[in-house]
């Protein structure tokens, strides 16, 4: 019986440390380090963000990311990484953007590595 007992309480604990890990490993997907996240697909819609208003495709190649006003982007260091190959995004404007016409907005280009110009592309965006 006590051994039955005993092997129930670490099974239990076992199981409690899968379902820590579990909730940490979301935690990175959240981006706990940085002000502000955004993974923005090729159509321009936001999969997934943290302190992000909305994003809009408002071209092709040419996408706005709205970020919460808490967070200023005049001064801000900013990393975007693509989601696919052979497109190269990059910072258009900082707040105020003339394509996205919104307050506290980054404009993104993303370009076709092969042929140089504008392409639709998703892209992954963090501000330190």
């Amino acid at each position: 019986m006590f051994r039955r007992t005993v092997a129930g309480g670490l099974a239990l604990a076992a199981a409690g440390l899968v379902l820590a890990s579990g909730s940490a490993a979301n935690a990175d997907v959240r981006a706990p380090y940085a002000r502000a996240a955004a993974i923005v697909d090729s159509d321009g819609e936001l999969n997934n963000g943290k302190n992000i208003i909305k994003t809009w495709r408002a071209a092709t190649g040419q996408y706005c990311v709205q970020v919460d006003y808490d967070v200023d982007v005049r001064d801000a260091v900013i990393q975007i990484t693509p989601r696919y190959a052979l497109r190269l995004p990059h910072i258009a404007y900082r707040n105020p953007s003339p394509s996205c016409h919104k307050a506290n907005t980054i404009s993104v280009n993303v370009y076709n590595t092969s042929t140089g110009r504008l392409a639709d592309g998703g892209f992954d965006l963090s501000i330190a």
